[in-house]
């Protein structure tokens, strides 16, 4: 085929910018290229003299790679930095890991095929384990790198370095010395598999299959004041029903509502009597098949005070009322544990009740338990049921479904029960309602927040923060030999605290303990020897802490802008955070909470490796590259639970292609453009150009509004628009004309090339702290052409405008969205007259308006000139018709100009030079100095 011999003179894009991404191998290229710079120092030394902005990290956990979660959560974060770093913000951001606990504790133990009991040599242990975190921690830190994340990787925080252990420990003695910090027994959640107590916000909910038992607690003495005349030669009793069969060797107490009433129930067969709460009685008779009748009824207030047979052990306990006895479901009579049960154990302190609990760390019955010593308490079950009916307390026995808490490590069902430990009183001093109101200074995205996280510190009990494990911070408390009694000593505590913080945690497991104590030291009693505190403390107290360990220890501002977690870090991070900073510092440790939603599976299910349904991020980015992730963050609406899928990967594929291809389009057109030389001053620029920078000053003001909101989806959407609906199918495909074919030195296409340049950098800008590797490249490229002069050497070292170079002309844009709209139905009118067969390509056609309404004729007709270029035609007519605008679209006349391919009919006139040409086309040839190639044959 001939080849075109005025292509030379036609200025097509040029960029060295691919239009095909290749960002798995370019995006390590762009990690090593940020690190030789060592741009997370750069970027704070540009910014030092700004506004500070903290975004303190919640510390991962330390036990295996970066999950989907994972990078939701980095990422998120990233592109908050990321933004008010561009903003100008100076934006100091530690990345840190979680490192002591259960997990790697019994990782470990796995590895060393040894569990507890087998554990002899602690500090040999808890290297071993320091160790196993130490690898993970690198783990994650690569996958968080090859994310684009900007971070201190070199100088994390880690809960288990010595200084944070230290700061841990002086906190928690802190607490003790201001009286919020006791030893105490309570029944807590217990982990029988674990063997430890379990913090609140350590229990997750599953539905399980449980044995639910009605049972009689026999009377001792009922008598006609209460009951009235009834037989009482047959027995009277108590109707009890619970789901939890193993719990009743330690009944101390059956629980009334007093403010109920109760009905009195006769079996038809035998005679004896059942009382149960009359709201229930009906419910109680069908579950249990009893044929009975309701011969009386009694006030609760008057069953307090009876005394009842335990089913078990004949002992006579009392008949109590209490608040939590509800009409909701049961019998209205609740059997009452103290020794295995929050509320139960509550009640137990109110009436002055035994706190029993027959059950050790295991979850094995010990020999208070009688019969049952040895058996786990849940195995027991079936055996209990069967003891209660041979000794005749057992009415009914019937499988339920039912909500039970499980621990949120090995994922077993827990108990409650009765030990002595280290808490922390939510309620001394009103703390409880200070903490809530308090809430009202913290902002939260989403809104619904702070009603949740006040509604978790309302109900949550005290906190359990000691720990019956090896790996973590130790509780440094000592113990008089002679009276037993805890040390709480201000001079001792701090030799601890000193210690603590030069050496760690280690010493307290490795030195005698003459070697804990300051010289001369002895207990109130006068005695001088005293044995350790063994617990470890909760590492929720160990992650809660960071605000000391890291924000102000590191001298970062107090309290950290932002806190940005899971939404399950309400009752979490955020509470175990909350708490100290508050009661220590008089404040919360964050200005504003934000939270983002779990990762499901496309179906909207929970991912699990079982399930065949788990998105690893190290596979997402091997195929696709970060970016495309990271733009899946940014259009998921996070602060509720997002879900990802090779399906829903293909949105944010196609819209990143169509945002490069725009950038490269772009950047094509600037090839020669040089602003110092080029740039069209703004009186000067083209109508079009002005109104798009009016455009994109808009668009700034929306995405820093957004970014400044954590609202990425908003930003991302407005920078797509933009590129699509006003750069791409508009300004870049309406200039194409004049980009091509006026030549180097027109005005029109200096004023086309002056606001593109600013548009793609600014474009740029504002879209790199989402996809950071491409913007990153395509700054590069800018930096190689004549058009990046006076660039910083990365996009990160820029600033993001606050406005265009112009700012919006009302009017202006009035005008020029009326010409759009113009140029659609155009635009619809050439496509029918395509598919007719009439035009090819639109440079054929000539569009003729038609129309009967003055004002509008008077628009058409002042705009004249620019219509064949904005609609991308040969010829526009503009005549009378009889409606108010009417679309016609015809073939142009003449002959296809063999450099612009507009149709003209002076194109193939005999005696003109270039008669090939139009006389544009001639006059930009002469104008220019352009030579023109022979036409050859290319093959």
């Amino acid at each position: 085929m001939a080849k075109n011999k005025y292509s030379s003179t036609v200025l097509l894009p040029k960029t060295d910018f691919p239009m095909r991404a290749g960002l798995t191998q370019k995006e390590p290229k762009m990690l090593e290229f940020w690190q030789k710079m060592d741009l997370y120092k750069a970027i704070l030394k540009k910014n030092e003299a700004g506004k500070h902005f903290v975004l303190h990290d919640g510390p991962p956990y330390a036990n295996g790679k970066i999950h989907i979660g994972h990078a939701l959560d980095k990422t998120i974060k990233d592109i908050i930095l990321k933004s008010r770093a561009l903003m100008g913000y100076y934006t100091p951001y530690i990345p840190g890991w979680d490192c002591h606990g259960l997990p790697i504790e019994q990782a470990l133990m796995k590895e060393l095929q040894i569990d507890k009991k087998h554990i002899t040599d602690v500090p040999a242990f808890r290297k071993k384990a320091r160790e196993f975190a130490a690898k993970f921690i690198d783990l994650q830190r690569q996958g968080f790198k090859r994310l684009g994340v900007q971070a201190e990787w070199d100088n994390p925080y880690l809960t288990m370095d010595k200084r944070y252990e230290g700061i841990t420990i002086g906190v928690f003695l802190d607490l003790i010395e201001k009286g919020y910090v006791y030893k105490g027994q309570k029944t807590i959640t217990w982990c029988s598999h674990c063997e430890t107590a379990l913090a609140d916000a350590e229990t997750e909910y599953h539905d399980v299959s449980s044995s639910s038992i009605y049972l009689r607690f026999k009377l001792v003495n009922p008598s006609e004041e209460v009951f009235g005349a009834l037989d009482f030669s047959k027995p009277v009793s108590l109707g009890v029903w619970t789901t939890t069969p193993w719990t009743i060797p330690s009944n101390m107490a059956a629980a009334v509502n007093k403010e109920e009433d109760y009905a009195v129930l006769q079996d038809n067969k035998t005679g004896e009597y059942y009382v149960v709460a009359d709201k229930l009685a009906e419910e109680f008779l069908q579950n249990t098949q009893l044929d009975a009748k309701k011969v009386t009824a009694v006030r609760g207030e008057n069953l307090v005070g009876l005394k009842y047979y335990h089913p078990l052990t004949q002992k006579q306990n009392p008949v109590i009322w209490t608040d939590f006895v509800t009409m909701d479901a049961g019998v209205g009579v609740v059997h009452i544990a103290p020794g295995h049960g929050e509320d139960d154990f509550r009640a137990g302190k109110q009436w002055g009740l035994e706190t029993f609990c027959p059950v050790d760390e295991k979850g094995c019955y010990t020999k208070d338990a009688g019969v049952f010593e040895g058996m786990h308490v849940f195995k027991a079950n079936a055996l209990m049921v069967k003891k209660l009916d041979e000794l005749g307390a057992l009415i009914k026995e019937q499988e339920i479904v039912h909500s039970y808490p499980h621990c949120w490590r090995c994922h077993n069902p827990i108990i409650f029960r009765a030990t002595e430990q280290w808490f922390m009183s939510i309620d001394k001093d009103g703390l409880r309602e200070k903490l809530m109101q308090n809430l009202d200074n913290v902002k939260f995205y989403p809104a619904g927040g702070d009603e949740r996280m006040r509604s978790m510190i309302g109900l949550r009990p005290d906190w359990c923060l000691s720990r019956q494990r090896f790996w973590g911070s130790p509780v440094t408390i000592l113990y008089c030999k002679e009276c037993g009694k805890a040390q709480i000593n201000h001079e001792l505590f701090n030799f601890i605290k000193e210690r603590a913080m030069n050496e760690g945690s280690d010493f307290w497991f490795t030195d005698p303990v003459e070697k804990l104590v300051p010289q001369g030291y002895s207990c109130s009693c006068g005695c001088k020897d005293f044995r350790k505190e063994t617990d470890i403390l909760d590492v929720w107290l160990d992650s809660g802490v960071s605000w000391a360990a890291v924000v102000k220890d590191r001298g970062l501002s107090f309290p950290a802008d932002v806190y940005s977690e899971g939404s399950d870090q309400h009752r979490g991070w955020f509470q175990s955070s909350y708490i100290p900073s508050f009661t220590l510092e008089g404040t919360a440790p964050f200005k504003t909470i934000l939270t983002h939603g779990m990762v499901l599976a496309q179906d909207g299910r929970q991912m699990h490796k079982s399930l065949g349904n788990s998105v690893d991020p190290e596979d997402v980015i091997n195929k696709y590259g970060a970016d495309i992730l990271r733009l899946w963050v940014a259009f998921s609406d996070y602060q509720g639970d997002v879900r990802i899928s090779e399906e829903i990967l293909g949105g944010p594929i196609d819209t990143y292609r169509k945002l490069r291809n725009t950038i490269r389009y772009a950047l094509g057109n600037l090839s020669d453009f040089e602003p110092a030389k080029h740039a069209v001053v703004p009186a000067e620029m083209a109508e079009m150009d002005r109104y798009m920078l009016g455009r994109l000053d808009k668009l700034i003001a929306e995405v820093r509004a957004a970014y400044g909101d954590f609202n990425f989806r908003r930003a991302m959407r407005a920078i797509t628009d933009f590129c699509i609906l006003d750069l791409s199918s508009f300004l870049l495909d309406a200039s194409k004309d004049r980009l091509y074919t006026l030549g180097a030195s027109s005005s029109a296409r200096r004023s086309a090339q002056t606001a593109l340049a600013e548009i793609v950098r600014t474009l740029l800008q504002l879209t790199a702290p989402v996809l950071c590797f491409t913007c990153e490249e395509a700054w590069q490229e800018l930096l190689k052409i004549p058009a990046g002069a006076g660039l910083p050497a990365s996009i990160f070292l820029s600033d993001m405008p606050q406005h265009a170079s112009l700012t919006a002309d009302n009017a202006l844009e009035e005008k020029w969205n009326k010409i759009r709209q113009i140029r659609e139905d155009v635009q619809k009118a050439l496509e029918e007259t395509r598919q007719k067969g009439i035009i090819g390509s639109s440079l054929e056609a000539k569009v003729v308006f038609k129309t009967n309404d003055a004002k509008t004729k008077a628009f058409l007709q002042e705009n004249a000139s620019l219509w064949s270029e904005i609609f991308i035609v040969s010829c526009v007519e503009i005549t009378d018709g009889s409606m108010p605008l009417e679309v016609a679209v015809e073939h142009a006349e003449g002959q296809k100009c063999a450099r612009c391919w507009q149709w003209k009919k002076e194109v193939g006139a005999e005696g003109r030079a270039h008669s090939d040409l139009c006389d544009r086309c001639v006059e930009v040839l002469q104008r220019e100095g352009l030579s023109v190639a022979e036409e050859v044959s290319v093959a």
